[in-house]
């Protein structure tokens, strides 16, 4: 089956929305396992395409089976610092579609204002953090106990890329 990359439109967020929940609900990937209830009026990626910031979903038949998006730090004098979310339903993992929606953002990335990109990944996430070191990322520092689900704490790993920038350390 092949799976495209495109940048996210309007008649995408309901596939993105059902795949961010089902990835969630595995409990181990994303910081987040709940959300509230579905408002496609004031969806997460409406501002982003309204911006035209980096934001990219795999479609499999039409189905979003991944996204990857890196948002702006809403915050003026932190707003050359993007943040890093993405993920990929179970049955699609392993095949490189994560790979090819990260090229996707950092390439949108370097045709706008975003000069560093941010990610936390749980340490144990192995295929997710080698993933980031292919592209570059490095390891900025652990933050320990960076979330408690059922009474267990998990460390998450602080990693950072250097895009569009003469500041790179």
């Amino acid at each position: 089956m092949s799976v495209a990359i495109k940048y996210i439109a309007s008649e995408m967020i309901a596939g993105w929305r059902v795949a961010v929940e089902a990835v969630a609900a595995e409990r181990i990937y994303l910081g987040r396992v709940t959300f509230p209830p579905f408002d496609p009026e004031r969806a997460f990626p409406l501002k982003l395409i309204e911006n035209n910031w980096p934001m990219y979903c795999a479609l499999a038949d039409n189905e979003v089976v991944g996204w990857c998006d890196i948002t702006p730090v809403d915050i003026p004098e932190c707003s050359h610092r993007g943040v890093l979310g993405m993920g990929v339903i179970a049955p699609f993992r392993h095949s490189g579609i994560g790979g090819r929606l990260l090229r996707a953002c950092l390439e949108h990335c370097r045709q706008g204002t975003i000069e560093k990109v941010e990610l936390t990944v749980f340490t144990d996430n192995a295929p997710a953090i080698a993933l980031y070191r292919k592209f570059g990322f490095t390891e900025v520092g652990i933050s320990r106990d960076y979330r408690r689900l059922d009474g267990i704490a998990y460390d998450a790993l602080l990693m950072s890329l250097w895009i569009n920038s003469t500041l790179n350390p």
